[in-house]
């Protein structure tokens, strides 16, 4: 099983998508955060306290979310759509531990940009915020869960896309519902439908919001990643499934 999630990472690195995606998480969080940096304190925009690393961890979240999700899907999609999927079928009779594999690469991969992410973050905004003189501790228990709870996000993200995709195989049929998902017009409506006062914030969405924006009367930081991971686990299992009983043609 080692193999085949290496062999899956190893596609992904080589793969112009998933290289520039790992890139723009760096070099893109650097360039927002410098942004929020120099707006902040101007009219209609916060000023910069005590708590601005905090804000700042979680500025790159809806981003990474997105590029994690199509990151999923195309790493998923993409092989089902150009055949190359039946080589490595070939090679990997028992296609539910390919899809497994593939799961597995997609969350480490949505991790490291997590983590690129955040790194960019703490290279552009703790000199930034000291020469402000503003004092930011870099062991703040608090920037530490934020920085934890985005890296989760990004990781689940990126598997319920892959998830996503191997549910529907069609590559932009999968790009489209995921992206009406991410903007949160499924939920609103489902939502709506439903008319239960605290339904979204135990839908996927909401319950990821728990990470990416926690105490913003979503769940606790647990609940929301448990809550997400099952959502997650489903689409998952579901679409590994139907990979290993459907033909690839």
């Amino acid at each position: 099983m080692t193999r085949l999630v290496h062999a899956e990472l190893v596609k992904l690195r080589t793969t112009r998508t998933a290289r520039a995606l790992l890139v723009l998480a760096a070099v893109g969080t650097a360039a927002l955060i410098a942004v929020v940096l120099l707006l902040a304190g101007r009219p209609g925009q916060p000023a910069l306290g005590e708590d601005a690393l905090r804000q700042l961890v979680l500025v790159p979240a809806q981003p990474l979310t997105l590029a994690a999700l199509i990151l999923g899907i195309l790493g998923m999609a993409g092989e089902l759509r150009y055949g190359t999927a039946t080589p490595t079928f070939l090679v990997t009779p028992h296609r539910g531990r390919v899809v497994v594999a593939k799961l597995a690469a997609a969350g480490l991969t949505g991790l490291a940009m997590a983590l690129a992410s955040s790194a960019a973050v703490l290279a552009v905004g703790l000199p930034w915020l000291r020469a402000k003189g503003i004092e930011v501790a870099v062991a703040d228990p608090g920037v530490a869960a934020r920085i934890a709870g985005l890296a989760v996000a990004v990781a689940l993200f990126a598997v319920a896309g892959t998830g996503l995709a191997a549910l529907l195989r069609n590559q932009v049929a999968a790009l489209v519902v995921g992206l009406l998902w991410w903007s949160q017009g499924v939920e609103r409506v489902l939502a709506g439908l439903l008319q239960q006062p605290g339904l979204e914030r135990w839908l996927p969405l909401g319950a990821a919001s728990a990470l990416t924006r926690p105490g913003d009367g979503s769940l606790p930081m647990w609940a929301g990643a448990l809550v997400f991971a099952a959502y997650g686990l489903v689409l998952a299992l579901l679409g590994a499934r139907l990979v290993a009983h459907r033909d690839l043609t």
